[in-house]
Order: C-alpha cells, then structure tokens, then sequence
C-alpha cells in the first residue's frame, strides 16, 4: 500500500509558519494587535474590494427530454419502472440554478416528470434570509390489473350487467363468463406541496402546505348473509394540511412553537353494490357500507432546548384534537333500518404527549443519558348503543362504542464509559408502562436491559456487539365479552401477552484503505410467550447482512451485497373453545443478493457505464398438526433485477443516456392459487391474481448542460 505524501508549495510554507509564530504568542503579549482592536474610524471602505472574488451569476446545470418504451403486460412492474403505461412515455428531466448579482438564487429540478411517480420542485429566494418552494410528487401502487369481475362502476354503486342473471351459487350464474372483464387495483397519490421560510438574527419561522389526491381502485368484501363478491372499491379522496413554526434561538438556547391542521376529505360516503346472488332469504338484492368518513385533526405543541458546559436538554410538549362528525348511514338498506342514537357520532379524540431528554458528561470517559415520554389519548366521543346489522342482513342487537383509552409512560437511563480510545461500553434500562380501557388488559409494563460493547481493533479495522433482554407483563387477563364474538378465555393476544425477548447483533467493519471496505452482522432474537396456551407462543429469528466495495481506480468501482432472514414462528389453537387442540408452525425466510458496477470515463472520458444486479426471494411455509400434519399451499415472491444504463457525451453540453430494466417476477399465494371466479359457490372471486411475467424498460434521455 503507498503511503500518502504532500508537496508543500513555498508561499504555503511561508503561511505555514506565520501560522506558527502567531499561535507562539501567548494573549498578554498579543493585546492590542487583534482585528478587533484596530481603529477603523478613518479608513475609506468604499474603496475596498477583492480583485480575486468572482461573483457568478445566471444559469447553470441541466435540463434533459426523455422517451421510453415500457413493456409490462402486468402493471405490477410499474412499481419498478414508474408507469403502468405499456407502451411509448415521455419524460422531463431539470436541475437548474439561477443566481442573480444581488443574490438571489432559484433552483428548479424535475425526476421523471411525465410518469405517475415523477416530481418536481422550484425554490426562490435569498439564503439565509428566505426561501419559497413550490413542488409536486407522485406516488401509485400497482396490485394487478387482471381482477376478474363482472361488475362495473356508476357513480357511486358497483352494478352487475342490465343482462345479468342471478344465481343461488357461483356455477348458476350463466352469463357469468361473458360478463366478467379484467379491472386494475391500484392507487395514485400526486402531492402538490407550497412552503415557506424566514431567517432572522435570532429567529426562524416557516409555513407549509400540503395537497394530496388520492384515486384508484382497491380489494373489498362485499356480503350479504352467508353470500361474499370482491369488489373494486373505488377511491377518490383528498387530504388537505397545513402547518407552521416559529422558533428563537440565542447562546445556549432554543425554543419554539409549532402547528399543524389536516382536513380528509372522501368523495364517497359509501360502498353500494347490487347483488350478484339470488337472495338466500327475505329480499336482500344490493348492500351497502360505509366508506372512511370526513376528518379532521388540530395539533400544538412547544419545544424548547438548553445547551451549556457539555450537557443539553431537550423538552417537547404538544396536544391535539381528531374529530368527525359526518352524518350516519342507515344501519341498513335492506327492510326497516333500525333507529340510530344520534345523527352522527360527533367523535373526538384528545391526545397529551410529553418529552424530555438529558445528555451530558459527566466526568472524563463518562456520558449520561435520559429520557421520559409520556403520552395519552382520551376519546371524549359520547358512549351509546348502536344497532348491529350483520352483513347488511339482519338486526342482531346492540352494542356500546368501545372508548380505547390509553396511557404510555416511558423512561430510559443510559451510561456510556470510554475505556481507551479503542474500547467504550454503552448501556441502559428502559421501563415501557401502558395503562388501557377496553381491551384484554387493563395494564402492561414492560423492562429491558440493553449493553453495547465497541472495540477498535486497528485503524483499519472496527467491531461492537449488543446485547438486549427484556420482559413483558401485565395485569389480570380478563377477555372482552361485549362483543357478539367472545374471545377463548384461554386466549393470549400477543401485544398483550406475558414475553421474555433475548436480542443479539454483531456487527464487523473494515475500512483500511481507499479502494476497499466491508461490513458484516448477524443478528438473533427469541421471544417466548411464557404464558399462553392458545396463541402465539414463540418466535425465533435469525439473520446476517455482508457488503462490500472495491475501488479498482478513480474510474472503475464494484459492489455486493448478500443478506438473509429466517423467521420461525409457533401457536396453538382450538376448535372447541376450550385448551389448544390444533398447533402451527410457519418457516419464513427471505434472500437479497446484489452486485453493482460502475464505469466511468471510457472513449477519451466520453463514455460512463453502468449495471446493477439485484435477486430476492421470501416465502413463507406453514404446517398446521391435528392429529395429521396438513401444509399450506406455496407462499412465495422471487424477483430477479437489472438495471443497467450508458451515458455518452455527445458534445461539451449534450449528452444522450440510454437505460435499461429487465425484471423477472412472480409470486404465489395459496389462498387464491389457480382460483376461478366461481371455484367458490358462495364466494364471487377476483380469480388467481398471482404474477409471473418478464418486462423491460427502454429509454432515452438527451440532456443539455446550461
């Protein structure tokens, strides 16, 4: 390995040792020759100036135009890709600054702008005084876009064909296979984002806006008694938010107060459908329920932060109010809906929470930290007893809103002790209690010790281990019987059941030279539901991560990285509401691989390369033992990745890139694999929307350098 050398020009040794000398001075003898004690009331300023500072000023980066070809028969690789469209899409492409001489500066940049998942954003204004930002950003989610159903959209209602023909089962429905067609399950955000900020000599206040649309389609249940037809759910709603914050700063000190407002808004007050069944009884022919109501929230909150001779607290307090008061559906559509108690449910409910932190050093080698949360949410929404329909079918009583009160208190102490510049431990106690109403348990505490060892082997080379244990448990088990479906007495939810946790991580690094580092870990934690007879009753994980990078020049670089999980995860169940008379076991594991390379410079410096490789894997295999063990279908996800580009620099400021994306992927689920719309005669079905396909991605980009 060379050794790194420094040729040290001659005005920079000259610097170098006046650099020395002034150091040499002590204060006493330096008083009076500072900056700050010349006497500048006679000199002309107007005429200073600095002949070596160039101010720039006008545009400079890039701004591109990009076509592509996407070729996906399933839009699920669009969540690759970006776009679900099969076929030609364009793009633009922008990273653009502007800066006036007096200042001013603009930036605008743009990512895919013209795909579902593009963005872009211009800010103005003076740094470090102000800044205005206007932006948009695009999300979707891409399920499947082979959803097989015969019903359509009107408004509002999901209908089934005017020539449609009811059947008691699936396999009596005769037109069934002529009426279904494919529909997409996806969903598209676009956010649209306006903020500002101010600077002043010691404060800072901003405002921010946020607008986001949602539209798509998604999976719903829709049943009538002991009949069920998926159904694509149409969505189309809003969510408005605003929020502002002012704070104050002075030596050693910060505080501040921040607040926010969001408004949801739906389009649609319910899911209405017609029914694709004849009637089992009465004349239930259309159905409907209830879709996310209109909300709103309000938050405050006060920050505050003192820093001084090595220690810093910081302190947080903030409320805030959910409420919804959209008028109530009739508890049914179907014969005479039974009276409501109120016209909505005018519900509102309250949070408190609270933080407070302390770090400091306490003596030489020796850090303390603290920290207490406190948090709670009380719903003030009025408790009444509102009609049960079942399955918009039949009345089956009433039943009181459950209030689900919660209390959470928090406390961690930490010590960290400094052995030698090479070794340090770290380590604390957390306490985690939390108060409840209307669920299994009234109370859960739970206690963790956690203890990190790091070492410096060498200056190349760098290791810590951690170890933590903690145990959960609580009050009284008493199972909720207010609901028409009682729990097994001998039930253990698992966020409320007693555990015992063990969690190990070992984590190696090196990094002894420019071109080479790596790093590897494993991890394992065990979690035992001491107390459970029906439930989750254990759960192993296990896992490593290993990366790497070469640099074999300052043109050629390469990396991988490999890592893998394995999850084993044991219950017991039973069939007669009594002690566990059924048991499962569920193996899940899952493999990322990944190699990259980067290639730059090629064709006298014309020519940049570059191709990444990414391969992963998950599935999930579940045994249930009854007397015979009986496994569950295939649960798997496999997916192999390419991406690879080339950019070539066509002339001083032009440049053309072109990129590439191979992606091979399918996935099984056991639940719907090789499915029918009608394999199920009660059931309408979306059919077997498992995926297995190959798709490329092409394009082209001509970017220009301002």
């Amino acid at each position: 390995m060379k050794s790194l050398q420094f040729k040290i020009n001659k005005p920079l040794q000259l610097s170098l040792i006046a650099l020395a000398i002034g150091v040499s001075i002590t204060p006493a003898m330096a008083d009076g020759y500072g900056v700050q004690s010349a006497n500048r009331d006679n000199a002309k300023t107007d005429k200073w100036q600095c002949k070596r500072c160039v101010t720039s000023s006008g545009f400079s980066g890039s701004v591109g135009v990009g076509a592509a070809y996407n070729d996906a028969s399933d839009i699920h690789f669009g969540n690759t890709s970006g776009t679900d469209t099969d076929g030609a899409v364009g793009h633009v492409e922008a990273d653009v600054n502007y800066q006036s001489k007096t200042g001013y500066q603009t930036h605008i940049e743009a990512d895919k702008l013209g795909y579902d998942t593009g963005s872009a954003k211009i800010e103005t204004g003076r740094p470090g005084q102000y800044n205005i930002a206007l932006g948009y950003r695009g999300l979707a989610n891409y399920q499947t876009n082979a959803a097989l159903s015969p019903y359509r959209n009107s408004g509002d209602q999901l209908i089934v064909p005017d020539s449609w023909q009811a059947g008691a089962t699936t396999g009596q429905m005769p037109t069934l296979s002529d009426d279904v067609t494919k529909t997409e399950l996806k969903t598209q955000r676009d956010r649209f984002l306006l903020e500002a900020d101010y600077k002043g000599g010691f404060y800072k206040a901003d405002i921010t806006y946020q607008h986001e649309e949602r539209q798509g389609k998604r999976s719903f249940s829709g049943n009538l008694l002991t009949n069920s037809a998926m159904l694509a759910q149409p969505i189309d709603d809003t969510t408005d938010e605003l929020a502002a914050k002012i704070y104050f700063n002075g030596k050693g000190w910060l505080v501040g107060i921040d607040s926010s407002f969001s408004q949801y808004t739906n389009d649609h007050q319910a899911v209405s459908w017609n029914s694709a069944f004849t009637p089992t009884f009465g004349a239930a022919y259309d159905g409907q329920s209830a879709a996310s109501p209109d909300n709103k929230a309000y938050r405050v909150g006060a920050n505050a932060q003192l820093n001084g001779n090595g220690h810093q607290i910081l302190m947080n307090l903030s409320v805030a109010s959910f409420t919804q008061d959209q008028a109530f559906l009739p508890a049914t559509i179907n014969g005479p809906s039974p009276a409501l108690p109120a016209s909505n449910l005018d519900g509102q409910v309250d949070t408190t929470d609270m933080k407070l932190k302390y770090s400091g050093r306490l003596a030489r080698g020796l850090s303390v930290r603290a920290r207490y949360d406190y948090s709670d949410r009380d719903n003030k929404t009025a408790l009444n007893p509102y009609p049960q329909v079942i399955t918009d079918s039949y009345y089956a009583g009433t039943a009181v809103n459950a209030e689900y009160d919660r209390t959470k208190q928090l406390a961690d102490i930490a010590a960290k002790y400094r052995f030698s510049r090479s070794v340090y431990i770290d380590g604390g106690y957390r306490y985690d209690h939390n108060d409840y109403s209307d669920l299994d348990r009234d109370s859960l505490q739970q206690n963790s010790l956690y203890a990190k060892l790091n070492y410096t082997i060498s200056p190349a080379w760098s290791a810590w281990i951690k170890a933590t244990a903690s145990d959960r448990t609580g009050s009284d088990y008493n199972a909720v019987t207010t609901t028409s479906s009682p729990s097994n007495p001998y039930l253990r939810k698992s966020y409320l059941a007693d555990r015992e946790r063990q969690e190990y991580k070992l984590n190696v690094a090196y990094s002894g030279s420019t071109a080479f580092s790596a790093s590897a870990n494993v991890h394992a934690s065990f979690d035992d539901y001491d107390d459970t007879q029906i439930g989750l009753t254990s759960v192993d994980i296990q896992g490593y991560d290993i990366s790497a990078n070469y640099m074999f020049n300052e043109n050629l670089n390469v990396n991988a990285y490999l890592n893998q999980d394995w999850r084993d995860s044991e219950q017991a169940g039973s069939t007669n509401f009594d002690l566990p008379n059924w048991y499962a076991n569920t193996d899940e594991q899952s493999t990322l691989v990944g190699a990259g390379l980067d290639y730059q410079n090629l064709f006298d410096s014309k020519l940049n390369l570059g191709l990444d490789y990414a391969y992963s894997d998950g599935q999930s295999d579940t045994d249930v033992i009854q007397g015979l063990t009986s496994p569950y279908g295939n649960y798997f996800a496999e997916k192999h990745n390419v991406n690879a580009f080339a950019k070539y620099q066509l002339a001083e400021k032009m440049a053309l890139r072109f990129d590439w994306i191979f992606e091979n992927y399918k996935d099984s689920d056991w639940l719907n694999q090789g499915l029918a719309v009608d394999s199920i005669p009660n059931v309408l079905t979306f059919g077997d929307l498992s995926h297995d396909y190959n798709a490329h991605y092409f394009g082209l980009t001509f970017s220009y350098q301002m």
